[in-house]
């Protein structure tokens, strides 16, 4: 793209009334392209933009001076409500990547995401074909906890029940399953105005754009309709008017929060209330140093760390709503719902109930990008575990990929998009379409931890162990809730590096009795420890799960993609705890 293109890009969005954002902003935005288009990235710096762009002086210090981190999450927004609204035609996108201020410019090729398709976000975040996992809440890194955070904002009065009630009414209220599933409808998430906890400026700054970064963070999530409060409207006033044009059976949860800030950081309180009856769901807290958010702005993590524990798979929302979706589930949003906790933990009836319930989705509606998405998903694990029949496989991968290009056709700027794509091109092994796609994907919904699990688990199968280590590292601490499956490759990683001894402690922290896996790599670690009568039963207990894995073992790993020298290196493990690998 020549820089005449991107010149006129940049023009047209900046005279779109549709483009809502302060005219500094559009400044901001002017800057870093035409410095971009003139070969001046090295000034695309947050000081040469405090300085040039915002009037800071010479001794601006970023460290002290949020003005360029907050801004820049104003502009990304910004950019974000105009592509997916207004500018959802345009052909080409302009973004500014977290983690600098060098704008990317995108050529659309002609597809547009139609007005009817939602932002889809992740399919299940777990890793394990032979385990249903339950969505339940949990603590996890201090982001959900049933207790009240203290000094909450007087407007939050009179909301106050036990943890027992609350759950009382989850399961009988906001869990209430319908006749047939037909009329369920996603959940509507409310944010009000964010609240600061004192009268500074600083915080008075973090609540407002706090107020605009949440509804944009829980909108990654898919599944979801956001609505975001008025600046200029109560708490009382938003809930009235969605209980009274709403139906009786639609979900509504509000977030209520409010945030503070000293020289160090923010820290933001949050509340989950149900919509209908005001009662407190969950309450949590999410900080962040000013100090490690050199680029980022504070109230981005804030809003990342906040949605997760509400809308991703692991999260809040799930927990609630999981059980209202009917089994076998119909066509349309309960069918896509089920898909999206599920398509990673698929045993042969699961992966044929959602294959039909899916097909008959986008027979309905040929629109359904989610629905497109998690087809070419299923398809992808069927192809996955047809490797002992190979004209069975081909034909899976063949529709897995019919199905992901689809998706693309109509959403391509939409996580499980991406994520489809990635996993389909693994599956084909098409290496860097899996890589560009799964990064894509990361960048859609930085905040979402189980994105770059399931990109992790595969770069770890591919070979590129140090960065797959590196980023589940990264993402597994920001789970809403643990998951058992994350512990798996870090388990594959200390086995692959002969460290069996803190291979064994950590197998043995994890439960999945049920689960192949987790037997093999108990069998494998203590047949390399020269523990033979354990090996031995972990074996027994394998061979119980899947009578034919003596046979069926190297094929298995082969499907995985997982490196020749390593499926050996596992073979050895289990033919010393005296299993009979062909």
């Amino acid at each position: 793209m020549d820089n005449q293109t991107k010149a006129e890009a940049l023009e047209r969005l900046l005279a779109h009334p549709g483009f809502r954002v302060s005219q500094r902003n559009k400044n901001f935005l002017r800057f870093v392209v035409e410095e971009s288009l003139a070969g001046r990235s090295s000034r695309i710096k947050a000081y040469t933009v405090a300085v040039e762009v915002f009037g800071r002086g010479t001794n601006f210090d970023g460290m002290l001076d949020p003005v360029v981190r907050i801004e820049a999450g104003r502009l990304r927004q910004a950019l974000t409500s105009y592509y997916v609204e207004d500018g959802r035609a345009d052909p080409i996108r302009i973004s500014l990547p977290r983690g600098g201020y060098m704008p990317v410019f995108e050529r659309v090729g002609g597809a547009t995401v139609p007005a009817e398709a939602e932002q889809p976000a992740i399919p299940a975040e777990t890793e394990a074909p032979d385990v249903v996992d339950e969505a339940r809440p949990a603590t996890a890194s201090g982001i959900a906890q049933k207790h009240p955070p203290t000094k909450w904002p007087r407007h939050w009065k009179a909301v106050g029940l036990s943890t027992l009630a609350v759950l009382a009414l989850v399961g009988f209220a906001a869990m209430r399953k319908m006749p047939d599933g037909r009329d369920i409808l996603p959940p509507l998430v409310a944010t009000a105005q964010v609240q600061p906890l004192s009268d500074n400026s600083s915080a008075i700054a973090l609540a407002r754009t706090l107020s605009q970064s949440l509804p944009a963070a829980i909108s990654r999530f898919d599944g979801l309709t956001v609505v975001a409060a008025r600046p200029d409207q109560t708490d009382q006033d938003l809930i009235g008017s969605l209980t009274a044009r709403e139906p009786p059976s639609r979900r509504i949860y509000v977030v209520l929060a409010s945030i503070g800030a000293d020289s160090q950081g923010a820290l933001a309180r949050w509340q989950l209330t149900d919509g209908r009856n005001q009662s407190i769901l969950w309450s949590g807290t999410a900080a962040t140093s000013f100090a490690r958010n050199t680029e980022a702005s504070p109230e981005d993590d804030i809003a990342q760390t906040i949605a997760n524990a509400i809308a991703s798979r692991q999260g809040l929302l799930s927990s609630f709503a999981w059980k209202a979706i009917p089994v076998p589930p119909p066509p349309g949003y309960a069918c896509v719902a089920r898909a999206r906790s599920y398509s990673t933990t698929l045993t042969d009836s699961l992966r044929k109930e959602l294959t039909f319930c899916l097909e008959r989705t986008v027979a309905q509606n040929p629109g359904d990008a989610d629905a497109w998405a998690l087809l070419g998903y299923v398809h992808a694990d069927e192809n996955r575990v047809r490797g002992a029949e190979p004209e069975a496989a081909k034909a899976a991968l063949a529709k897995a990929e019919s199905a992901a290009a689809k998706a693309e056709a109509l959403a391509p700027y939409a996580a499980l998009t991406q994520e489809t794509a990635s996993v389909v091109a693994f599956q084909a092994g098409d290496i860097p379409r899996f890589e560009a796609a799964g990064r894509k994907a990361m960048a859609i919904n930085p905040g979402n931890p189980g994105s770059k699990i399931i990109f992790a688990n595969r770069l770890f199968f591919a070979g590129k162990y140090d960065e797959s280590i590196a980023l589940l590292r990264e993402a597994i601490p920001l789970r809403a809730r643990p998951v058992a499956t994350d512990q798996l490759t870090l388990i594959l990683d200390l086995y692959r590096r002969s460290d069996y001894p803190a291979a064994l402690a950590m197998v043995k922290g994890i439960s999945m009795p049920n689960f192949y896996i987790y037997w093999l790599l108990l069998a494998a670690i203590q047949g390399e420890l020269g523990e033979s009568q354990a090996a031995s039963e972990a074996v027994a207990q394998l061979l119980k799960l899947r009578p034919d894995y003596s046979a069926a073992m190297r094929s298995d790993f082969r499907n995985r993609r997982f490196q020749p020298d390593f499926i050996e290196h596992l073979a050895e493990g289990l033919r010393k705890a005296g299993m009979q690998i062909k």
